[in-house]
């Protein structure tokens, strides 16, 4: 049986205490700081993480990481001076890195030249909202550090409840092309069109700006997406409203967001390594709680998880 989670996700708007005088004015209302002064969390070197970390990383001194900026807020934004980037995907890098004794270097690239980068050894571990799925662990090695979560937005006073494929059922709906999300439409869809229901059409944006504004003007019905940034944007703007929320890759499960390296180099297991001593020592849930993701927390960092395994 398909268990979806229409309700009862939690979204905390914490100040985070970072930004003081004339920056608190640029906070936004939604209690996160989007300034350019984050005063990140940092995190010492621990010895036994550093250990695991492959020789060639450890050589350079260096964590490369791949990651994209989204501009959708709490995952991955540029900062109130749009140029800056910000967000928790690149917070989470930074400790991890840390503990791992290295310095991080976090590259802002394409959602493909991220997978491509890893390929070539430019990047060391991609961090970037990326679903662990069985497909994926084919090629990549997978340290969880977060459960993987997706909303279901539309206007403000549409009525709309996303339960079931039947509840989107010929309507239109806008997502990223690539995603996890599409994989699962794309799934509800022919469920649909089996049971006799008309199909899902999907429409397909990049830009947060483009399927938004599809949203607004009423080209689509709904946009699915990171849970997170769905309700940071409804709650920041007043225009639009979260309308389900289904756990991702399988319907029935915690799903997970892993930090993504090459095939059987070793970097996962110190990444997960790194993660546990986030979670241990409780910067992990500092790092939850300054985005509003303490809902998406996990117990344990595995490397390549069985869907399902760490929520």
């Amino acid at each position: 049986m398909r268990r979806f989670l229409a309700g009862g996700w939690v979204f905390l708007l914490l100040l985070t205490g970072c930004a003081d005088g004339d920056e608190l004015t640029a906070a936004t209302s939604s209690g996160l700081n989007l300034t350019p002064r984050q005063n990140r969390l940092t995190a010492a070197e621990v010895d036994e993480v550093a250990a695991l970390v492959p020789e060639r990383v450890r050589r350079t001194g260096v964590l490369h990481i791949g990651g994209t900026i989204d501009n959708t807020p709490p995952l991955s934004c540029y900062a109130t001076d749009n140029k800056t980037p910000i967000g928790f995907e690149l917070d989470i890098a930074v400790l991890i890195a840390g503990v791992m004794g290295l310095e991080p270097d976090r590259e802002v690239t394409s959602w493909e030249n991220m997978f491509l980068g890893v390929d070539s050894g430019k990047y060391d571990v991609a961090l970037s909202n990326i679903s662990v799925t069985e497909e994926r662990m084919k090629t990549y090695d997978f340290a969880s550090y977060r459960r993987d979560r997706l909303g279901f937005e539309a206007r403000e006073g549409s009525d709309l409840k996303v339960d079931e494929p039947a509840d989107l059922a010929g309507k239109n709906v806008a997502l990223a092309s690539g995603s996890t999300q599409e994989k699962i439409m794309l799934e509800w869809s022919a469920e649909n069109r089996e049971a006799g229901r008309p199909a899902i059409n999907i429409q397909y944006y990049q830009k947060a700006s483009d399927y938004y504004l599809a949203l607004r003007s009423g080209r689509v019905d709904v946009y699915v997406g990171p849970s997170s940034s769905v309700v940071y944007h409804a709650e920041t703007t007043g225009e639009t409203e979260l309308v389900g929320v289904v756990d991702s890759v399988t319907d029935t499960i915690d799903s997970q967001v892993g930090a993504m390296s090459r095939k059987d180099d070793g970097t996962s297991k110190a990444v997960a390594a790194a993660v546990n001593e986030l979670i241990r020592n409780g910067k992990y849930q500092k790092v939850l709680d300054r985005w509003g993701l303490g809902d998406q927390k996990i117990s344990e960092s595995l490397v390549n998880p069985s869907v399902g395994e760490g929520a």
